[in-house]
Order: structure tokens, then C-alpha cells, then sequence
């Protein structure tokens, strides 16, 4: 009768930890998807109308445990110069809120984000003035991302190369990563540029 209440538990335990190995089974689930603002959602929802460039932004958010997430951020400053920055990490979520920190090769913090995460946008804010994220010039993250869709995004594009959440550094080991371009100003195209 013992034996058989130690499996049993073991049972109940092993398939609750199976269950957290699912994303959409994570708490952090709920907050799970994409998030806009400005012309990247102008962009999405007329891909044929390319001739303003303004300020825009995606950040999609991916449930990596019951209390941290991954992102994957692409903002873009507009027209003329239209510079772009794009920026992967972790936070871990307490009460909504995460702190992104990045530091420099002397472990000196140079971009600090606060992410506030409601049920329908997503506020980035600079902590503390620690804006060098690795963006173009004049790029900033600060803004208000509104949820546009709900759909946990397994993978990114970013120039033809598909990365997926669960193989990324930051997955593996919490490091963060940074891809600071210049956008040259695109001419008008049918294709959807986002």
C-alpha cells in the first residue's frame, strides 16, 4: 500500500511538471503574444499603403517559465533616417512587471527597460536613463505596445533567418543580444515590411 501512494504521487508530480513544459500551460501565458504601436500596425493592416515610414514598434512576448518570459523587440524611429534597433531578453514578471538590464563587457549597466504588462498593451519604459540598448540613433523602446494578437509566437524572422524562442541565448543561458542597424528609407513596395 505504500509503494502504491509513492507512485501515485510521483505520477501527480511528474504530469504537473509535464504540463508547465507546455507554453500555453505557464502563467505567464496569459501575457504571451504581440504587441504594436504605431506604424508597424499601420504597416500590418494595409501592407499595400508603404509610403510613410513613421515611429513603430513590435515586441513579441514568449512564456518561458511560470514567472519569467523571453522578448524579441524590433522599434524603428521613422522617416528620414528611419534607424532601426532590435533586442532579445529575459525578464521575470512579479505583479506584471519585469526589469530588463543589459550590461557592458565590464558589468556595468547600459539599458535598463521596465516592462508593465497589462491584458491589453504593453508599457517600456528607460530606467534610470540606461538607454544604450544597441539601437540605431534616436531609437528608443519607451512606448505604449498595444496586444495585437494573443498567439504565443514560437519563432522570429529577421532578415530571412528564423530563430525560435526555445533555442535562443537567452533561453539557454540569460544572456542578452542586441542588433543595432541602420534602415536605409525603403521605396514604395507591395510587400508587407514589417
Amino acid at each position: 500500500m505504500r509503494y502504491f501512494i509513492i507512485l501515485c504521487a510521483f505520477v501527480v508530480l511528474s504530469s504537473n511538471s509535464l504540463f508547465a513544459n507546455e507554453p500555453a500551460k505557464r502563467h505567464t501565458a496569459r501575457f504571451a503574444g504581440t504587441y504594436m504601436f504605431g506604424s508597424a500596425i499601420h504597416k500590418d493592416a494595409d501592407e499595400k499603403d508603404d509610403d510613410y515610414v513613421g515611429p513603430g514598434g513590435t515586441v513579441l512576448m514568449y512564456p518561458e517559465s511560470d514567472s519569467t518570459m523571453l522578448f524579441y523587440m524590433e522599434v524603428e524611429k521613422g522617416e528620414p533616417a528611419n534607424a532601426i534597433g532590435r533586442l532579445t531578453g529575459k525578464i521575470s514578471l512579479k505583479s506584471n512587471k519585469g526589469i530588463f538590464t543589459m550590461n557592458n563587457p565590464q558589468g556595468i549597466p547600459i539599458c535598463k527597460l521596465s516592462f508593465q504588462i497589462e491584458k491589453r498593451f504593453l508599457d517600456i519604459r528607460t530606467v534610470d536613463g540606461l538607454n544604450d540598448c544597441g539601437f540605431g540613433p534616436g531609437v528608443r523602446a519607451d512606448n505604449r505596445f498595444f496586444r495585437y494578437s494573443g498567439e504565443i509566437p514560437e519563432c522570429y524572422e529577421v532578415e530571412g533567418k528564423k530563430t525560435c524562442f526555445e533555442q535562443t541565448p537567452e533561453k539557454k543561458n540569460g544572456t542578452a543580444q542586441t542588433t543595432p542597424e541602420k534602415k536605409p528609407v525603403p521605396t514604395p513596395v507591395n510587400d508587407n515590411q514589417l
